[in-house]
């Protein structure tokens, strides 16, 4: 085992300087491709999706262009290794500048006090409370960003920004780091010893193949060329309404029960998404199974409560409470079930136990620190550094420190069962509402918490909305890439490092230059503040109901996995549970989802593994074709400034 392990090392690739040079040049364009579709046109939202559509495009043209270097200058050709970089880098930056992070970081800072009026009262309810490091309240530079037709690059309104970006840009980098950290100490245990599936990345591998025999294969393409030539049509079909039309997003099933309960079933789209579709066959069968099974448990829900009269309560059944008490239960027992593991981490860390252990200290379940990409000693002091460095920030800005430290420890709990269900399951999108601030104001009541405190948690609404592109899971998914193509996976980790910083500071440029070039109209930023005016001009206690909900939550998701634990063969996972919750993300997606599983089914029980290996490429041509021609229609938006047709929506 020891010269195997050595063997390893010998043949590890390092990540090059070009490809971070490459990477930190590509970060810009992404993020302003990302910035502007947000603010013109609030359609086909990247960040939206599991795998980040643009990215794959980029990585796509760097393949292309790769094959004229390879014939022209072959020596300059980039190899598996730095395109995989380059993917991670831009992934992450991506995320960054995301629906669900920065796109709701930037509007807040001025926000709370542009939108202030006699009626809303936010001046005497909350302004004093408002850090003047992370916000601006200078009106007379806010003007141009509220009304456009102004460029952000004027010395006032540079000033005006140079402090919160500073602020912002370094709290959110620690916020990131500190994941990367937990990434770090359960990266062994959920990629070599569970060998979770990661679908997201299978695509980006196979792609950078060094024989390139994705691009040979002639079921990709006709994967791609059934993707592709459904967007082309319907984007044809948009211009041209005289030319055909191919129906993938018409049908509605729901219309048809109009009786009641049955008419409780609501909304229910029979929607055809290629990209849905190849991911969803990517994920393991009972996996993708859980995920539209749930979705139809959730209506049977509805409508069993209409039959009973419960409807009346408020959000039943998608109550997100239960749904915070679903996604705390994943992480801790995935947490539980890896605790051999964790305890011999705990052994390698700290040196009381290691005089203890002889001399042979952390070598128990699989802990070897030399192919970490941080000792696990390191990467443990950088955890508890960045935990001390957001406790302190969020206690200067007036957060208590127990509220802080409450609130972290959701956040992260929340953000490991998100990386770990994208491990995991890989579905198409993902969409958690549920969030620390709704779970401790449900446990406490906004009454009992001090008007600092519900601000900064009006300020942390910011970086965990929806979560839809959470950085956690992209930062997991870049040392399983490196796992599995045999890069440094530590001198990823400090690529991964300079896309978060740049990724920021780019997020803040682009969101400014178009913002102050059409004018900023964006809710995302007004809806923390009426949300924390609600919490301070009628202050709340205990929500009895809600806890309970958050208890049944975490007790009916701990039961089905402890059913999964006793019969493996069980096909009902939490993770399908917790994510069909989101009946508008879900609804678009269960019926692509339910084809996957079928097909895959069939195949299974026909061919066997051989049969599934032989489809696997038309599956990957099916992502690929639809990011292509459906991104190239959102490019054709941007660069002309007209309507065209959506691929997701």
């Amino acid at each position: 085992m020891v010269e195997k392990a050595e063997s390893h090392q010998t043949t590890t690739v390092s990540v090059t300087f070009r490809a971070v040079l490459l990477g930190l040049l590509l970060i810009p364009v992404n993020t302003y491709f990302i910035m502007a579709n947000h603010l013109r046109f609030w359609s086909t939202l990247p960040t939206t999706m599991a795998l980040i559509y643009n990215v794959v495009i980029t990585l796509t043209v760097l393949i292309t262009f790769n094959l004229l270097l390879k014939r022209l200058l072959p020596r300059f050709a980039l190899k598996q290794q730095e395109y995989l970089t380059v993917f991670v880098m831009l992934s992450i930056s991506s995320a960054i500048s995301g629906h669900d992070m920065m796109q709701t970081v930037v509007p807040t800072v001025p926000d709370g006090f542009w939108f202030a009026t006699l009626e809303n009262e936010w001046k005497a309810l909350f302004w004093r409370y408002l850090p003047p490091w992370l916000t601006i309240n200078n009106f007379s530079g806010l003007e141009d960003f509220y009304a456009g037709e102004s460029t952000f690059y004027t010395e006032t309104h540079i000033r005006a920004w140079l402090r919160p970006i500073f602020w912002w840009t370094l709290f959110l980098t620690v916020l990131i780091w500190v994941m990367i950290c937990l990434n770090i100490l359960v990266r062994r245990q959920w990629i070599e010893h569970e060998r979770l599936a990661y679908p997201i990345v299978q695509l980006p591998l196979e792609m950078t193949r060094p024989d390139g025999r994705l691009f040979r294969s002639k079921m990709m393409w006709i994967g791609f060329a059934i993707a592709g030539g459904i967007n082309l049509i319907n984007g044809f079909h948009f211009f041209f309404p005289a030319l055909p039309e191919l129906p993938v997003r018409h049908a509605e099933i729901g219309q048809y029960f109009t009786q009641k309960p049955y008419n409780a079933i609501g909304w229910t789209p029979v929607y055809i998404r290629s990209f849905a579709i190849g991911l969803a066959f990517l994920t393991p069968l009972e996996l993708s199974f859980s995920l539209w099974f749930f979705y139809w448990f959730w209506k049977g829900e509805r409508v069993l409560g209409s039959a009973l009269g419960l409807a009346a309560l408020p959000d039943f059944p998608y109550d997100w409470s239960q749904v915070m008490g679903g996604y705390l239960a994943l992480a801790c027992f995935a947490l539980y079930g890896g605790r051999r593991y964790f305890f011999s981490i705990c052994r390698s860390i700290f040196p009381f136990q290691q005089r203890h252990s002889g001399n042979n200290a952390g070598a128990g379940i699989g802990v070897n620190n030399t192919k970490e990409p941080i000792p696990y000693r390191w990467a443990f002091i950088g955890l508890i550094c960045g935990l001390i460095f957001l406790l302190a920030f969020s206690y200067r800005s007036g957060m208590a420190l127990w509220i802080g430290g409450l609130y972290f420890l959701i956040y992260y709990l929340l953000g490991l069962s998100i990386t770990r269900v994208r491990a995991e399951v890989g579905p198409p999108m993902n969409r958690v509402r549920s969030t620390p601030h709704e779970f401790i104001i449900n446990l406490f009541g906004a009454r009992r918490l001090s008007p600092g405190s519900l601000t900064m948690m009006r300020f942390y609404f910011t970086f965990n909305r929806g979560s839809r592109a959470h950085p956690m899971p992209h930062t997991l998914e870049g040392l399983k890439i490196a796992e599995e193509s045999n890069m440094n996976s530590g001198g990823l980790v400090l690529a991964m490092m300079l896309a978060i910083v740049v990724g920021i500071l780019a997020a803040f440029w682009a969101y400014l230059v178009v913002g102050y070039e059409i004018g900023v109209v964006s809710g995302l930023g007004t809806g923390g503040y009426n949300l924390l005016q609600s919490w301070l001009y009628h202050p709340t206690d205990t929500d009895v109901p809600g806890v309970i909900f958050t208890g049944f939550g975490f007790l009916f998701t701990g039961s089905l996995w402890w059913l999964r634990t006793r019969f493996p063969l069980l096909p009902f996972h939490p993770a399908g549970y917790l994510l069909s919750v989101e009946r508008y993300t879900m609804g678009r997606l269960w019926f692509s989802i339910f084809i996957a599983w079928a097909i895959k089914t069939v195949l299974l029980k026909a061919g066997g593994i051989r049969l599934y290996r032989k489809a696997f490429p038309l599956f990957l041509g099916l992502i690929l074709g639809e990011f292509m021609v459906g991104g190239v229609w959102v490019v054709i938006r941007l660069l002309w400034d007209i309507e065209v047709y959506s691929f997701y929506r």
